[in-house]
């Protein structure tokens, strides 16, 4: 269970803090962060991926917390974070709007958010079969409100045997200091 490469290099000299993970699963990013001293959350509905995560952790002498729930109510109690991670999330649109506000506003003063998902060049090779869930340029940088966009690109990866490469979009950004 490898984490994202775009969130190794783009969070790998960031100064440990305090992060969160949403949509964990089974914690590869969590399991990272918590590696590379991050005081890490991760937030997840399937209490038995978090299960799983929670053992993994303990085998490897990490602390992670996790919480069973829906993201945004656990984003609602007005946590703030050095870093939010959001990976291959792919709500529907009418979800989207609130979803991305209140990881948005989890981002504390000089933190960074990270986001990763399948673009809508993948539509029939990986992600979802839904165009509208799929992300685009437009709307993920039209959701990352209130914060610097450092950098939004586009990132090429095999996907299983197939010829044709599945296609990432990677958001990271921060918000100012005021």
């Amino acid at each position: 269970m490898d984490p994202d490469e775009a969130l190794v290099e783009l969070a790998g000299d960031l100064e440990p803090g305090r992060a969160v993970d949403l949509g964990a699963g089974e914690g590869r990013n969590s399991l990272w962060l918590a590696r590379a001293g991050w005081d890490v959350t991760a937030v997840d509905l399937s209490s038995v991926a978090l299960d799983r995560l929670g053992e993994r952790a303990a085998s490897e002498g990490l602390d992670v917390t996790t919480v069973a729930g829906d993201i945004e109510q656990h984003l609602g109690g007005g946590f703030r974070y050095d870093l939010v991670v959001m990976a291959n999330i792919h709500t529907e649109p009418t979800l989207r709007t609130s979803l991305f506000a209140a990881a948005t506003g989890a981002v504390d003063t000089g933190g960074h958010l990270f986001v990763v998902g399948h673009h809508l060049d993948s539509l029939g090779i990986a992600g979802p079969p839904d165009p509208e869930r799929l992300y685009t340029e437009e709307m993920l940088a039209g959701a990352l409100a209130g914060l610097e966009i450092l950098r939004l690109y586009r990132e090429d990866h095999a996907h299983g045997d197939l010829e044709v490469p599945a296609v990432n979009l990677v958001a990271w950004a921060v918000r100012p200091a005021r």
